[in-house]
């Protein structure tokens, strides 16, 4: 049997399941079994209640059996192990699939994942240049790419229209920068952290709402899709855009906006091969850029996107990455 992880979060942002939820789901129409883990807190319960809840996760798993285990749960490093080494134990094979790596983008003096890595039978990473960090810290362990996630939901009736607008969806804490902007107009989606209450945001950025992430592609009626985090104190944001393919531009794909990245990101290479939006260096060059683009270019980005954006709605990144986990174990 081939079995993918999904951990139980009812207390979690909607935003921040969509990922792991369409990968399962995706996962289960290829015939995979949904494996659910239930959020353990190592503080609240004994080692014993742990090694517990772990047998009743894994009662069905059998010799022979393949795991993905989407990561990070966000649990204890006694539990990833334990967890890790209990599907090992059962002769079933551990797949390490990556979302994200907090090692590789905050900086921690005790960063126990490189050893899930080391000891996972196979890894699925985003990107090869994320492959080749993992080689830089030691890592041996074979791996594959996904290369971009899907994005499973409702597609807009009809394509955003043109303007010189920027969109920017996602978690404010990494982008600092929205609170000094002064580019062109951009409207701004997500919810409002409790340490930016008092924040008063530039003339230049509308905040127009959280929204379901089924939903929110719906909600881009005109320009493009920025993607864009700062690097700074301990957490290196943007120093990791250059291995990892974030969810939020799958997000962008599917709701037809032209994206914007930054040009030493992992996905300048297709933005700028593929004509389906623009890099820039920095911020300061967003206004320079819309003027060099007119309705029949932009036009043309989003006919661009269409073979992606079609990829991404029929989950086909995932089920391709789930067919090299099936082959690698064969």
């Amino acid at each position: 049997m081939h079995y993918i992880t999904q951990t139980i979060e009812p207390w979690m942002p909607a935003g921040a399941l969509k990922a792991k939820a369409d990968l399962a789901q995706i996962a289960e129409d290829q015939s995979w079994q949904r494996l659910p883990i239930e959020r353990y807190n190592d503080v609240r319960f004994s080692d014993e209640v742990r090694s517990s809840k772990i047998d009743t996760m894994l009662k069905r798993v059998m010799p022979g059996d393949i795991i993905v285990h989407q990561f990070p749960t966000y649990m204890s490093e006694n539990f990833e192990k334990e967890f890790q080494q209990a599907i090992q134990k059962r002769g079933a094979k551990y797949t390490l699939l990556i979302h994200d790596f907090e090692p590789l983008r905050v900086e921690r003096k005790k960063a126990w994942e490189w050893q899930l890595a080391e000891k996972a039978d196979l890894i699925v990473a985003h990107s090869q240049q994320m492959i080749e960090q993992f080689k830089a810290h030691g890592i041996h362990s074979t791996a594959i790419t996904i290369n971009l996630f899907d994005y499973l939901g409702i597609s807009p009736a009809s394509a955003p229209t043109f303007e010189k607008v920027i969109n920017y969806a996602g978690t404010w804490q990494k982008a600092p920068w929205l609170q000094t902007y002064n580019g062109p107009a951009l409207r701004l989606f997500g919810s409002r952290p409790k340490k930016w209450k008092e924040i008063e945001l530039p003339s230049t950025v509308e905040w127009v709402g959280s929204f379901p992430p089924d939903e929110i592609t719906l909600a881009f009626q005109s320009g493009f899709g920025l993607l864009w985090d700062s690097d700074y104190d301990d957490k290196y944001f943007q120093s990791y855009t250059k291995i990892n393919a974030p969810h939020k531009a799958s997000l962008y794909i599917k709701a037809s906006l032209p994206i914007i990245v930054w040009s030493h990101s992992y996905l300048a290479d297709m933005v700028n091969e593929r004509n389906i939006g623009f890099t820039i260096d920095s911020l300061d060059e967003l206004e320079a850029s819309l003027q060099q683009i007119d309705q029949q270019t932009y036009r043309m980005m989003q006919a661009n996107l269409r073979p992606i954006q079609n990829r991404v709605n029929q989950g086909q990144y995932t089920a391709e990455m789930l067919e090299k986990v099936i082959d690698f174990f064969k």
